[in-house]
């Protein structure tokens, strides 16, 4: 599911404008806006001058003005994403529906299109829609009642407020539940203070579950989740005492759900410190399995080493998680697969799309394929990629011994760069005495006292020696590879 699925027609409108425009550095065609939305170029304008008016009405510091030729984006920055789509969906009847729901676990169409001044007619309409987009997550409203697991329900919830409540809204939200005391339950299990955004975090999921405790939809797990597994991890048996004592001091029914909805909530996001997600993963269970199957995979690869290892097992950890216990997701429009594959190196490309396909199909979900959830699963996976290759070894610091002549050098230095295609793996630098180098390329007749690696260049406008450099540069580059690996496991 998309945020602007569930804004009406024109803000969903206005919506792909502003993000577009974000997307293209601040302009766009008018004709380009025209052809995307298919809407004609008076319509255009009204949603524009209607968009104008909406952003001043709430003071949100950002604004558009066009000429007959295109728009343009001002903004000064003041401002959070959530604003501005909290702006975009709050009139909306989809969104309107799901916030009673929320809080109310069962609703009669009449009484429901009282509430939100609609007729019923419109209300049965609004609520097929909102099924064909809750599908992802397995979810759906059927006769007044929210069907599918609870756990799935507040999930989605948690999806559906990140990005639509503003930082005022979630604080009144954490005041009117006051889960205080659960918050500092969960410090005390993993012996720190939250920062800020974790905290956060937790409470809006605290808020979201304290609403929606006394509710008696399916309050188990997907039939796939291995429960043995769970309730003998260490840390699971930990946080389920917590809870139990928590519970019992205000008499409340504890069933061990509410453990296992924190756990999952835990293990599947940036809270946890490593050392609590490494204590999780050394107990066993199909997530570690998954885990171990990809390192080797990565390390096979060659995109993983001891510097980057304790970072990707933890990511790897939130990656197989996510999709062992939830179903769905909530894009806001900014996970562009393109904006990550910028990153990748020519050179790495292959070798990088072939380990996300390898990891994606260990999911064994066959529902995932071409879903939003997948886009999703699919940018981090890139990501936590693109940071194991960019940590995955300091570069070649090669010393450029080319001559006086100055001109002649820099010739002689981009002749070099172009034929290596700027490999990332080699620096280069002027050769200068004082200064420690991996190894030395020199033009130069004289012989340079050193002990380094060293390739005299005759010519640099010969292929045939430039290829001898580029097979030179390699061999010292392994050589320093191995022996960086040797140390980091001594």
């Amino acid at each position: 599911m998309k945020i602007d699925d569930l804004m009406d027609k024109e803000r969903r409108i206005q919506y792909q404008i502003l993000l577009t425009l974000y997307r293209s550095k601040g302009s766009l065609p008018l004709k380009q806006v025209m052809q995307s939305t298919a809407i004609s170029k008076v319509t255009l304008l009204k949603y524009l001058e209607h968009l104008v008016d909406l952003l001043q009405e709430h003071a949100i510091p950002c604004s558009l003005s066009w000429t007959t030729d295109e728009i343009i984006l001002e903004e000064s920055g003041n401002f959070m994403w959530e604003d501005l789509i909290s702006v975009f969906i709050r009139d909306s009847l989809s969104y309107q529906i799901l916030l009673y729901l929320s809080k109310h676990e069962h609703f009669a169409i009449t009484a429901l299109s009282q509430e939100l001044m609609v007729s019923e007619a419109t209300l049965n309409r609004q609520l097929v829609v909102l099924n064909n987009y809750l599908e992802e997550f397995q979810l759906s409203i059927s006769q007044g009642r929210q069907v599918g697991h609870e756990l799935q329900w507040r999930y989605f919830y948690y999806q559906l407020f990140c990005l639509t409540l503003t930082e005022s809204e979630k604080q009144m939200m954490f005041e009117e539940e006051n889960q205080h005391h659960l918050v500092k339950l969960v410090e005390r299990l993993l012996g720190k203070e939250l920062d800020v955004p974790n905290l956060q975090k937790l409470s809006l999921w605290f808020a979201i579950s304290q609403n929606r405790f006394s509710f008696h939809n399916e309050k188990t797990l997907f039939e796939h989740i291995d429960h043995n597994t769970m309730e003998q991890n260490g840390f699971y048996k930990r946080l389920n005492q917590l809870l139990l004592h928590y519970f019992s001091r205000f008499a409340l029914e504890f069933d061990g759900f509410e453990s296992k909805s924190l756990f999952a909530f835990l293990v599947t996001n940036p809270i946890l410190p490593r050392s609590s997600m490494s204590y999780i993963l050394g107990f066993g269970g199909p997530i570690s399995d998954k885990i171990s199957e990809a390192l080797w995979l990565m390390k096979k690869a060659e995109v993983l080493t001891v510097r980057t290892k304790e970072d990707i097992i933890y990511g790897l950890g939130l990656f197989f998680s996510r999709a062992y216990f939830f179903k769905g997701i909530i894009l806001d429009g900014h996970q562009e697969l393109t904006s990550l594959q910028h990153l990748i190196p020519k050179e790495e490309k292959t070798r990088i799309d072939l380990v996300v396909q390898h990891l994606m199909m260990q999911l064994e979900d066959r529902s995932l394929y071409q879903s939003d959830f997948a886009q999703f699963l699919n940018y981090h996976l890139l990501q936590l990629l693109i940071f194991s290759l960019e940590r995955h070894h300091k570069p070649l610091r090669v010393a450029l011994a080319l001559g006086p002549d100055s001109v002649e050098k820099a010739i002689a230095e981009l002749t070099i760069r172009k034929y290596l295609k700027n490999n990332r793996h080699f620096h280069f630098e002027p050769y200068r005495a004082e200064i420690p180098y991996d190894c030395i390329v020199s033009c130069q007749r004289q012989e340079l006292r050193t002990c380094l690696p060293s390739f005299h260049l005759k010519h640099f406008s010969s292929s045939y020696e430039l290829q001898a450099l580029e097979g030179f540069l390699k061999k010292v580059l392994e050589e320093k590879i191995a022996l960086e690996d040797t140390m980091e496991q001594d």
